[in-house]
């Protein structure tokens, strides 16, 4: 294989990992903050990639692409960046533009699409129109008092938002002003949502909430409930809560009557839409600009009478369904949602529908403005790109506008409703004043929108962007240097039914300007390439849909072109769809780097076993078909890989990352070949190549945590537990990815699972328990009627808890009784390799480390040795 790249020799790991890092915990403007989308890629790890595709291999080209991937060298010389004039960098699965976006920035020539319309949308903005109108406007139009840095473009956008937001107080202020206040004042209300108590004897309406906090630090402030009210009457005390909160996973506390009623009657109430709203407390700003707050009062909730009769008479609302067939993502539907405008309140519906109408009406006005300075056409085009971006700041608002967008009394603001991939059910939530200028109101949002935009590529050159299927690329077959792309995956995020939430908002503000793309009320999901609920062989159809888009990559990549396949799913089963349909899709894996690309903390990952890295799989067309034979490939694999985790765990990659990757240098060998057959004839599949991988990657890993020979002499269960606890911590882990790990360390699944194991198993969740887990388990590490000892993680976790427990004279015994002759110093490596994993402040951590120092100086045993006397080995 000639022509080699740099990404296909080495990459500049820790730095641009470091450098994703911190671009993915950017908060403030960036351009990915234009519109919110799903699985975001850093962009320096987007740009980096791009560069390693186009180079050579050699230092000067790795010193090259990390200063490309430096966030302080992303300025106007990228773009004069030589490797990349003139070659074309595809993706098909273009989402945010992040490719497009730093191809761009390199002076490349990219080609973006996606069949999805809001993020067609997004790509057109940051790739077609802004580079056109940064280089147009800057001949033609004399812009009326510009602002100091920006592209021009921006400028109008501001220009035009400012008249929608003079437009729109004008048609909104009765829908907000109250107790004579402007409505400018006013920048937040706390809601609380209402169900009829279930207690015959009661049946009082219930505010339910989580908590009563209002603000919290140096001045606390909490609404605290009146009891003895006839109605739902609060008043606001200057403290921490003196309450309760009325709801704990969904279960009603009545605090009138102390009735718990169940998820199931809350449910059903919902569905007989039975939930209601209550207006609880108002915030505004003081005479000095300080954030402050009231209980509400009635005419605050008068205003709410009198936006509900305005929606009636005047707005247009989206009517497209919210999703029904997954609770677990957008749980509110078992509640009574059955559309996503249902999400909105009626003055957050009535605000977002007049903005959107005035932003619709808006293209008339920018046009006119426009016709004498521009062509006919050109003046059409602008104005459409114009309410484009204005489109953007309304799918920003109507973020920050539903009824499961919760107060944040530490920041005293009001929070998004994606926070992440799913859409939770809230019972508490905050209201924006969309009029004011603090977070949430169109001002703010129309601001940080347009500084997002700014973010972009400061360049005149436009990219190519096209609407259509992964499965379907419009470009001549041999015509691309470098794909790179981040594919769905699998199930993780469902991105038809999670953007229709701002389809039907784009629909009603910009859809007659894009026909094509808002022909239908909401996104298109047919040839929606992920899998999904409710589908008929769902696995098998994203596999195959998958290999279609795939081959689509090979056909239109040239002869010597590199593509680069991004891939972060933690479920071996989505590896293995992936992997099995690039291969067939007659690409060949030639290399493969783990980037950290993700936010370990992020909303999800709770509880979850997590990666904080994206594989960056590079792939060559396979130029050979032939077959190989497992006994050739064994040796070549083990090399390797072994090569390869050398280098993956001297760049700090640990846990359940290090196990993802390990599977791209795998595929690389395995790949080489059109499949790879055993002596029968039988061909090796993924599946089985995947739990090869895992193998070697424990055994490799635990001669690093136990260290060197010792590893050796720890059996199964004892390396399942060491493996686990470093790989996944206390996170919960899917059920068949926890099979292929005990199949690939010589444990039973069944074995593990049992009253007496080390695994709890919850429908298709699967938790390691620890040793305070498995505490009153009976026989813990004692032999067995054999004579047979117990594995050295039982004997340790019971050992730990009698420490524990104090009884140091049952310690001894029992140790005397479970070991074999040098066991204790055995069972006290393993104890410290726990230890070693754990994160501080861990309590299994502190169990193990407090039993380390106090096993030193236990009491003789009163009992007989009896497994030294037998000699029986554990080992």
């Amino acid at each position: 294989m000639s022509d080699k790249r740099l990404i296909e020799v080495s990459f500049p790991l820790a730095e641009v990992s470091a450098e994703s890092a911190f671009d993915k915990s950017t908060k403030g403007h960036h351009v990915r903050n234009t519109h919110l989308w799903w699985s975001c890629k850093p962009l320096p790890s987007m740009r980096a990639a791009i560069a390693a595709s186009l180079l050579p291999p050699g230092d000067a080209s790795f010193k090259l692409v990390k200063d490309v991937a430096n966030r302080r060298l992303t300025g106007s010389h990228l773009h004069a960046f030589d490797a990349a004039r003139g070659k074309v960098v595809l993706d098909p699965f273009g989402g945010s533009g992040a490719t497009a976006i730093e191809s761009l920035r390199l002076g490349a020539s990219p080609v973006v699409g996606d069949l999805n319309p809001v993020a067609f949308l997004v790509q057109h903005l940051l790739v077609e129109a802004l580079p056109k109108w940064n280089g147009v406007l800057r001949k033609k139009v004399a812009l009326r008092d510009p602002v100091p840095g920006s592209e021009g473009f921006t400028d109008l956008v501001r220009r035009a938002g400012s008249r929608i937001a003079t437009r729109a107080r004008e048609s909104l202020a009765k829908a907000y002003q109250a107790n004579s206040r402007s409505s400018e004042d006013v920048f937040a209300f706390l809601w609380v949502r209402t169900a009829t108590c279930e207690n015959p004897a009661c049946r009082r309406l219930d505010p339910l909430a989580a908590n009563w906090w209002v603000r919290k630090g140096d001045a606390p402030l909490a609404l605290e409930l009146d009891a003895s009210a006839q109605g739902i009457e609060f008043r606001m005390v200057e403290s921490e809560p003196t309450q309760e909160g009325t709801v704990a996973a969904s279960k009603i506390h009545c605090p009138y009557c102390e009735q718990i009623s169940s998820r199931g009657y809350l449910q059903a109430e919902g569905m007989a839409g039975r939930i209601g709203h209550f207006l609880a407390a108002v915030g505004y700003l003081d005479g000095e600009g300080r954030k402050s707050y009231r209980v509400a009062s009635k005419r605050d909730r008068e205003c709410v009478g009198v936006a509900e009769s305005m929606l009636a008479s005047r707005s247009q609302v989206p009517t497209n369904p919210f999703p029904q067939d997954d609770s677990r993502k957008f749980t509110p539907a078992t509640f009574g949602v059955r559309l996503w405008s249902d999400l909105h309140n009626p003055r957050q519906r009535l605000a977002l529908s007049t903005f959107a109408m005035e932003v619709k009406a808006e293209f008339d006005v920018v046009q006119k403005e426009y016709i004498s300075i521009l062509r006919d056409a050109e003046a059409a085009e602008l104005a459409r790109d114009v309410c484009t971006a204005l489109s953007c700041a309304i799918a920003r608002m109507a973020d920050l506008s539903t009824i499961c967008c919760r107060w944040e009394p530490q920041a005293q603001a009001v929070r998004n409703l994606f926070t992440s991939k799913y859409v939770p059910m809230m019972w508490d939530y905050a209201e924006a004043n969309t009029l004011a200028e603090s977070s949430g109101s169109w001002l703010q949002c129309l601001e940080r929108m347009t500084k997002s935009l700014e973010q972009a590529p400061r360049t005149t050159t436009s990219g190519v962007v096209y609407r259509s299927s992964a499965a379907d690329i419009s470009l001549k077959s041999d015509s691309v240097d470098v794909v790179l792309t981040d594919p769905p995956y699998y199930d993780a995020i469902a991105y038809g039914d999670a953007s229709d939430f701002f389809y039907g908002w784009h629909k009603i503000a910009i859809g007659e300007l894009y026909p094509d793309a808002f022909a239908t009320d909401s996104t298109p999901k047919r040839s929606e390439i992920v899998q999904r609920p409710g589908r008929v062989k769902t696995a098998e159809r994203f596999e195959s849909d998958m290999r279609g888009a795939l081959a689509e990559v090979r056909r239109v990549l040239k002869p010597d072109g590199i593509a680069v396949v991004v891939f972060a799913h933690k479920s071996t089963a989505a590896w293995e769809t992936l992997l099995k349909a690039t291969l067939d899709a007659g690409l060949v894996i030639s290399a493969s780097w783990p980037v950290e690309t993700e936010m370990p903390q992020r909303a999800d990952a709770h509880g979850n076993a997590s990666l904080a890295s994206t594989v960056f799989i590079v792939c060559r067309k396979r130029k050979r078909d032939s077959d190989g034979f497992v006994d050739d490939v064994e040796p070549e694999l083990h090399e390797r890989l072994h090569e390869r985790l050398d280098y993956f765990w001297s760049q700090g990659i640990r846990g359940a990352d290090f196990f993802m990757s390990a599977i791209g240098p795998a595929v690389e060998v395995f790949g080489r070949h059109k499949r790879v057959l055993k002596l029968s004839g039988e061909e090796v599949s993924i599946a089985e190549l995947l739990d090869k991988v895992r193998g070697i990657v424990a055994d490799y890993a635990l001669q690093r945590i136990v260290r060197g020979e010792a590893a050796g002499n720890v059996d199964e269960p004892s390396r399942f537990y060491v493996i686990w606890r470093w790989a996944f911590g206390t996170s919960e882990v899917e059920s068949g990815e926890a099979i292929h790990m005990a199949q690939s360390m010589g444990c039973e699944f069944s074995e593990l699972v049992v009253d007496s194991g080390m695994l709890s198993k919850a429908g298709d969740k699967v938790t390691l328990k620890g040793p305070v887990d498995r505490k009153k388990t009976k026989g813990l590490g004692e032999p067995a009627a054999t004579g047979t000892l117990a594995s050295l993680i039982d004997v340790l976790h019971r050992a730990a808890n009698l420490w524990a427990a104090g009884e140091r004279q049952d310690l001894a015994d029992f140790l005397a009784t479970a070991l074999p002759p040098g066991g204790a110093d055995r069972m006290q490596r393993l104890a410290q390799s726990i230890v070693d994993v754990l994160p501080p402040g861990d309590k299994e951590r502190a169990l193990y480390e407090n039993f380390l120092v106090g096993a030193r100086s236990l009491p003789t045993p009163t009992k007989k040795d009896e497994a030294a006397v037998k000699q029986q080995r554990l080992f």
